[in-house]
């Protein structure tokens, strides 16, 4: 399928259209200083992927922690919410091409491991989030991304078949996820995923490094 002949587009949100990655290591900077601990590559590796009661559950786990899991995350989503609502624009070209596929008619829905409450505060501020026609959200399904069923629960809500949908995404995690549900993927650049950039660019259909590029 071509880049530009798509009937249907879900987006990831973090690091695909918010430049947000920055966020989630603050937030975990902030939680794990409050309690005197370190946050460590292994740890970010491994709870990247995984919804917030997925990583809440193994945090208190591995950190004796003493709050509860909705303790834990409840304090995560409201450093969220804060950092989301005053630090996290837009990457460049966003806007613009969201409105384009507006204007034209096709359908678009995004599909993110985020909490509703953290990101549709920002993508309202940023005059976005009515461009989409439906969202997906991990949460609901309890699967990861390295799985399509998150990206064929948003083609569902949007009414078009994978076949016909274009998947735009960061993380090669993600990008795999989408190619085993007979997506069209498009990996996009993000200094948080640099170092797999060979892969993503191997895996994916396409690649680009702004949406700029799209317009």
């Amino acid at each position: 399928m071509d880049i530009k002949d798509f009937k249907g587009a879900i987006f990831d949100l973090d690091g695909t259209l918010l430049d947000s990655m920055h966020i989630w290591h603050d937030v975990d900077e902030e939680f794990f200083r409050r309690r005197n601990l370190n946050v460590t590559p292994e740890y970010i590796e491994i709870i990247k992927n995984m919804h917030l009661k997925a990583a809440a559950e193994y945090t208190k786990e591995k950190y004796n922690i003493k709050e509860s899991i909705d303790e834990i995350v409840n304090e995560w989503l409201d450093l969220c919410t804060q950092g989301y609502l005053n630090s996290v624009p837009l990457k460049p070209g966003v806007y613009e091409y969201l409105k384009s596929l507006y204007e034209k008619g096709v359908k678009m829905a995004f599909a993110t491991a985020s909490e509703r409450q953290v990101c549709e505060g920002v993508l309202k501020k940023h005059g976005i989030f009515d461009f989409f026609s439906n969202f997906a959200y991990v949460s609901e399904i309890n699967i990861g991304k390295t799985e399509p069923d998150i990206y064929l629960l948003a083609a569902e809500r949007i009414g078009v078949p994978a076949e016909e949908c274009i998947v735009f995404e960061d993380i090669i995690e993600g990008i795999c996820g989408a190619k085993k549900g007979n997506f069209t993927v498009c990996g996009v650049f993000d200094k948080s995923s640099e170092n797999d950039t060979a892969k993503i660019k191997r895996v994916a259909d396409y690649y680009i490094n702004s949406f700029e590029e799209l317009l």
